[in-house]
């Protein structure tokens, strides 16, 4: 376990919060791995009745870690970032997500698989992935225009800004 996520259990609600503020929130293989371990038991378990994802009120989260991504990319669909996702996706309890600050990469498109969203008036939305020459993941091309139309879709997607 890390406490790079905090995990709080309050009557019914699981939350699930980002805790590494000095690398802004971003995503290891440690924390995919502790978020997708933390979905599958309050799927599993009949008292968790939702669960939140939060990050901090500076930052939800700056996307993939890109040094420990580097160190070890995903290289099967068992590694923890697609085990996490895949959790995501499975899982049958309301997933809600409280977004403050930066949501940039992963960090956008995991709100794309949540049942409902929160977003404070200081978000920042970002997709950078023709910045980095990657396609947008886990179905955000297909995702993003159904949700915002084809013009913000493609201006989130294919501008890199944010």
């Amino acid at each position: 376990m890390t406490d790079a996520i905090l995990l709080q259990r309050e009557g019914g609600l699981l939350t699930l919060q980002f805790n590494r503020p000095d690398k802004k929130n971003a995503l290891t293989r440690a924390m995919y791995t502790q978020l997708a371990e933390a979905l599958e038991q309050a799927d599993a378990d009949s008292g968790i009745r939702a669960v939140l994802i939060q990050g901090s009120n500076e930052c939800f989260t700056a996307g993939n870690d890109i040094a420990d991504f580097l160190e070890q990319p995903p290289s099967d669909l068992d590694s923890p970032p697609f085990h996490f996702m895949k959790s995501l996706l499975n899982c049958r309890k309301p997933v809600i997500a409280a977004v403050a600050g930066a949501a940039v990469g992963i960090g956008t498109t995991l709100l794309l698989h949540c049942d409902l969203v929160y977003i404070s008036r200081d978000a920042r939305l970002r997709m950078p992935f023709v910045n980095l020459g990657l396609c947008p993941e886990f179905g955000s091309s297909l995702i993003l225009p159904r949700l915002l139309g084809h013009a913000k879709a493609a201006e989130l997607l294919l501008l890199g800004e944010g």
